[in-house]
């Protein structure tokens, strides 16, 4: 694993190869084929420690995920070892773009993101927020709180400035009786 954060760091995650991380490590081939049995899965596993948080699972209640999400967003910018990460991916999500425009490096990254984002798809209208905002754009606006908190400050957003996202997050979101959903 050390040798996968570390060929991450040095080139990417689009460089780094299993047959690198084997060159690195010294471990056997079927070693790490044995715990991690595709190169994806070891780079999910390497992203994961650098985060050093396990994904949130969606409880049903798309307000307390919304909030959940801007504090696993938070928490994971506070990580010394993705603050040192950072430029790399930051690389990396500028040169990966599929056929759809949505880089794949990015989806390895915040796998949370689109599994929230079904989820105000599906819950939006019965919890009283706007059904017509793209959930995509409510991701984007919770990473770039948090990173643009980062960047400017030098500083991880703390607990009160992540409740202030969600606060505002979610004062936008709501209906208004009489407004337009347009």
């Amino acid at each position: 694993m050390d040798a996968t954060v570390a060929l991450l760091s040095e080139v990417g995650i689009e460089q780094t190869t299993v047959s690198a991380v084997i060159a690195r490590s010294g471990v056997a081939r079927a070693t790490v084929y044995r715990r991690w049995p595709t190169r994806e899965a070891l780079i999910d596993a390497a992203l994961s420690q650098v985060k050093g948080r396990p994904p949130i699972k969606a409880s049903g209640d798309i307000e307390k995920d919304l909030a959940r999400a801007v504090e696993q967003g938070r928490a994971v910018f506070a990580e010394p070892a993705f603050q040192a990460f950072l430029p790399i991916l930051v690389r990396d999500l500028l040169r990966d773009r599929s056929a759809q425009g949505v880089s794949h490096t990015y989806d390895s990254v915040a796998p949370n993101l689109r599994l929230l984002a079904a989820e105000y798809l599906e819950l939006a209208a019965s919890a009283g927020l706007r059904p017509e905002v793209d959930p995509i754009v409510i991701g984007d606006i919770i990473v770039g709180s948090v990173l643009m908190h980062l960047l400017s400050t030098g500083q991880p957003a703390s607990r009160a400035t992540a409740t202030q996202i969600v606060d505002i997050l979610l004062n936008g979101l709501r209906r208004r009786d009489g407004a337009s959903t347009d």
